[in-house]
């Protein structure tokens, strides 16, 4: 190989490197995306809202909380049937931004009336708060009724 052959492919990689270096420094700008400036309380909104248009789970609203903490969405309650289940599941897997969805304690058709989701006659049990008809934790905000205080 010559000097001159050396000599460009020496500056070839040259300025590749300088194109991979300014790719990499402007990249997280690129990276932004819509969702990082999305709210929890925005994708809650838009979950309930979406809850509230469909004629046949729109019933049930008083027994389904929707939450979200970093885009992580928590459903607290319970539907009707399983195909309601499978609708609410969808709407919430449907709606941009959401991360991740936590359905521990979303039952698929109603609980037993002794079940923790459920007020008994003295309320809801230690560390949860009435909300609608079920019972969620003391930390979650109600959905239902808009409030983050005890609901009882």
């Amino acid at each position: 190989m010559t000097r001159k052959s050396i000599f460009r492919v020496m500056l070839t990689l040259c300025f590749f490197g300088l194109i991979a270096t300014i790719a990499s420094v402007s990249r997280p700008v690129l990276a932004q995306t819509p969702c990082d400036s999305t709210t929890d309380a925005y994708l809650v909104m838009e979950i309930t809202a979406a809850i509230k248009a469909d004629s046949k789970l729109a019933p049930q609203m008083s027994h389904i909380n929707v939450s979200s903490v970093y885009r992580a969405v928590k459903l607290y309650g319970w539907t009707d049937t399983r195909d309601d289940y499978d609708k609410v599941y969808s709407i919430v897997s449907n709606t941009k931004c959401v991360k991740l969805i936590n359905v521990n304690l979303f039952e698929k058709t109603p609980p037993p009336a002794n079940s923790p989701l459920r007020p008994q006659a003295g309320g809801c049990g230690p560390g949860t708060k009435a909300c609608g008809d079920i019972c969620i934790p003391d930390n979650e905000i109600c959905s239902i009724t808009g409030k983050s205080g005890n609901e009882e």
